[in-house]
């Protein structure tokens, strides 16, 4: 039965590339990218449609109908989510699964786009337990990584090159963002601020159309407006007060730029695996307990910032009965909120949730928007539309937490219907990014990985060749090897025969001591008298700097100009390889640096 099944897969397959050979044959190649780019977006709108029915399967029975009471079941319901999900990476799906978007920002930019084919439906189960038992995270990344492993896996059935597979990553993760917000444009500019960034405008096209056919599959099986905003335009009197909003906004990003991974590190120091789950996610729990627009996505909230029904976000709050009549209590409530959403969001995604930062940075976004108007107008200074502040605002936090500003401009105005905010829109987003980016120049998708040295960003060109450079390969190891035992007499003979000024000194066990250069023996070794008397033990000494053969080529460069050398060892836990040397490193940059003028 099995090998039954397994030839007719393989007939179909070879049916299926018989029939890609012949219709690129018929076609041109830009035609051939369309249809790619439009069953791409099909099969990442239906991934999303799965997402989304997924999670709200999952959430429909918890929801009740009571407002006036805390549920105790918050405090177990998102662990619960959690723990559902662990046990399915580790025996359902038994296999690492990489969560978020900075493993793919940094896969891609190290042109490893041959993503794992369980990564096409893994997301879409592990995300759907997390986000529907009330993880404090969102659906965007999981279904930006489900999109692209759709993309990355159907370029790699259709064999075509790797610039092209990169871009047919990009279709998917523009389709999937597009399906779940229903915003294709904002699903293609996503994909231009942070996958693609180097890849010109021929890309346009097949983004865009990937992303209209996913945002249409969606729609179509599963419609639903996101948010709901009354809004009549903005007024010049409000224009300060939105610049206003902006410097707030990049305040309030580069807190949850550095506080998640704070919490983040908090949670994972803790090294036995139960007491880590326990306390987080007693923690967790104890913080949607207290308060409840931390559970899930929080679009609720949202909704009800829109409509102006300022005491139903503390439905289901131990504080529901306070609020009635007093918008300071709700103010208050909310200013607490956003301090504990980073604490939420960390603790969710350290206990192994799978989740994005979007939704998250959107709720905070909101929730800081109606803080600002709202206290204005409690102050009676003037009142502003409490519903305009909280979509800008969205779109500030945004901007300033993944650097994309064109992103939150556009899919704020989509799935809120804001267009007539545009202006307040691009005032706030462009204000909170450059607050942001004065404290945080990274997003929180790559501070990591720039700290670390292993990423760079698109227009540091040198940084990004140097990011596509490995040490190891330009390893040079015909170096004649010395022992410290050998004799001034044996050294001579093996100088006579290298072709080297340099010679690295390795003990038995091959671990590296130093080097000795010719100039350090020139003047003992026309001394005959000497050989049996001096040992290469009396002779090496240490070199500047000794390269490790992982590290970072940003931090080898580095070391070169410090020191000013040419040559330099590598070592791999203390047992020599051979040496780098800055000719070679220089030969190679300008290797790629014409291949990326080529690419360009």
């Amino acid at each position: 039965m099995q090998f039954q099944r397994t030839k007719t897969y393989r007939y179909l397959r070879l049916l299926i590339h018989r029939g890609i050979k012949w219709l690129s044959a018929r076609i041109s190649q830009r035609n051939y990218q369309i249809l790619v780019a439009i069953a791409i977006g099909i099969v990442a709108g239906l991934a999303a449609v799965v997402l989304k029915l997924s999670v709200a399967t999952v959430r429909g029975w918890m929801q009740g109908n009571d407002p006036t009471h805390g549920k105790v079941g918050f405090v177990f319901f998102p662990i619960i989510g959690i723990l559902l999900t662990r046990l399915y990476l580790r025996y359902g799906l038994r296999r690492p699964l990489d969560m978020g978007s900075a493993g793919l920002i940094y896969a891609i930019s190290r042109k490893k786009v041959n993503l794992p084919s369980f990564e096409t439906f893994a997301h879409l189960i592990s995300s759907s337990l997390t986000v529907g038992f009330g993880g404090s995270v969102g659906l965007e990344a999981p279904i930006v990584r489900t999109g692209s492993a759709i993309g990355s896996n159907l370029a790699r059935m259709l064999r075509v090159g790797r610039k092209r597979q990169t871009l047919f990553l990009a279709c998917g993760a523009a389709a999937g963002l597009a399906a779940i917000f229903n915003s294709p444009v904002a699903g293609m500019i996503f994909a231009f601020e942070i996958l693609i960034t180097d890849i010109g405008l021929p890309a346009f096209i097949p983004l865009l159309i990937s992303s209209a056919t996913g945002a249409v599959v969606a729609r179509y099986f599963y419609y639903e407006q996101l948010f709901y905003l009354p809004t009549h335009g903005w007024t010049i009197e409000t224009i300060p007060f939105f610049i206003l909003a902006g410097i707030f906004c990049g305040f309030y990003s580069t807190y949850l730029i550095r506080s998640i991974p704070a919490f983040d590190g908090w949670i994972k120091s803790i090294q036995r695996p139960w007491v880590k789950l326990l306390t987080g996610g007693l923690a967790l729990g104890l913080l949607i307990f207290l308060m409840p627009p931390l559970f899930g996505e929080g679009y609720e909230t949202i909704n009800q910032f829109f409509q102006g029904n300022f005491s139903d976000v503390l439905e289901n709050s131990l504080f529901y009965r306070f609020a009635e009549d007093n918008v300071w209590v709700i103010i208050v409530f909310a200013v607490v909120i956003l301090l504990a959403k980073s604490a939420a969001t960390s603790f969710t995604i350290a206990l192994g949730g799978n989740g994005g930062i979007f939704a998250p940075s959107m709720f905070a976004g909101g929730t800081l928007g109606f803080v600002l108007a709202a206290s204005f107008n409690q102050l009676g200074f003037i009142q502003l539309p409490v519903a305009d502040f909280v979509a800008v605002c969205m779109a500030g936090i945004l901007s300033g937490v993944i650097k994309a500003p064109l992103t939150g401009i556009f899919l704020i105005a989509e799935i809120t219907g804001g267009y007539s905010l545009f202006v307040p829109l691009m005032i706030v987003s462009a204000t909170s990014y450059f607050v942001t980016f004065y404290f945080e120049p990274q997003s929180i998708f790559t501070r990591t990985l720039y700290a670390k040295g292993i990423w760079a960003p698109s227009h540091e060109k040198d940084k990004v060749i140097l990011q596509n450079m490995s040490l190891l390969p330009l390893v040079e190891s015909n170096f004649s090897v010395l022992n410290p035992k050998q004799t001034l007499g044996e050294f001579v003979q093996i100088i006579a025969q290298s072709k080297r000024n340099l010679f690295p000194v390795v003990d038995d066990e091959e671990e590296f001591l130093g080097i000795i250069l010719l100039d350090d023996v020139r003047e003992v070794m026309f001394q005959p008298q000497l050989y049996e008397e001096i040992l290469v033990a009396d002779l090496f000494h240490q070199p500047p700097a000794i390269l490790q053969y992982d590290d970072p080529m940003e931090k080898v460069m580095a070391l070169f100009e410090e020191h000013q050398a040419w040559n330099l060892p590598v070592v791999k836990e203390g047992k020599y390889l051979g040496f780098i040397s800055k000719s070679t490193i220089l030969g190679h940059y300008r290797e790629l640096l014409q291949e990326r003028s080529v690419s360009m």
